[in-house]
């Protein structure tokens, strides 16, 4: 039996709910979540104009929300991780 299990929220339909994964490493069960909501933003990133244009569509219209189920608990919070991605994502390059 898996040790950890990703089940994803879709915003843009009701809440449903999907079942994406079972893992039995924590850091892949991340690096799927992860994955998960990357796609999710760049959905909706040709239609903000800002960072905080695509957090508002993914708050409301992501549909990838992924919450992941298992023990030891792990630090994934898909809306923080959405938020960091969403800011390098229109972060003006250096140099």
């Amino acid at each position: 039996m898996s040790r950890y299990r990703i089940v994803s929220i879709d915003n843009g339909h009701g809440g449903s709910s999907k079942k994406r994964g079972e893992f039995d490493d924590g850091l892949e069960a991340i690096r799927q979540a992860q994955q998960l909501v990357d796609e999710a933003l760049l959905e909706h990133f040709s239609s903000a104009k800002s960072a905080e244009d695509l957090m508002t569509y993914y708050m409301i219209h992501g549909s990838e929300v992924p919450m992941i189920y298992g023990e030891p608990r792990l630090a994934f919070h898909a809306y923080q991780y959405a938020r960091e991605k969403a800011n390098a994502m229109f972060a003006v390059p250096v140099g």
